[in-house]
């Protein structure tokens, strides 16, 4: 049974796949997670494999499908910005235009 992620925040919670249990993981587990490791593994490579774990969990950390759908989103964002400078071009000139026929005709009649 391995644990899958279910919350998100500074502290991780995880349940197992059975859903019969959840654990939560605190700084103060990761500290004692990083002592037990200093034991077993030496300082160096504890400090090595701590250092390669997310700060706060890793929900925290960004897969690279989030990313593209991120720039999916930008690419849509960036069209629609497009769609409508070019709208309010059309409309600046169709008011340009209003006001020279509008000038135009005062001009004529006086």
């Amino acid at each position: 049974m391995l644990p899958v992620r279910v919350g998100i925040g500074t502290q991780c919670l995880w349940m197992s796949t059975d859903r019969r249990r959840t654990m939560t993981i605190t700084e103060a587990d990761r500290f004692e997670m990083h002592l037990e490791l200093r034991k077993f593994l030496g300082d160096k490579v504890a400090e090595t494999l701590m250092e390669h774990l997310p700060p706060s969990g890793w929900g925290d950390v960004a897969r690279r499908s989030d990313i593209d759908h991120l720039r999916d989103q930008f690419a849509d964002l960036k069209a629609t910005t497009r769609g409508l400078a070019a709208g309010m071009w059309a409309l600046g000139s169709l008011t340009a235009a209003g006001f020279i026929g509008l000038f135009t005709v005062i001009a004529t009649k006086f």
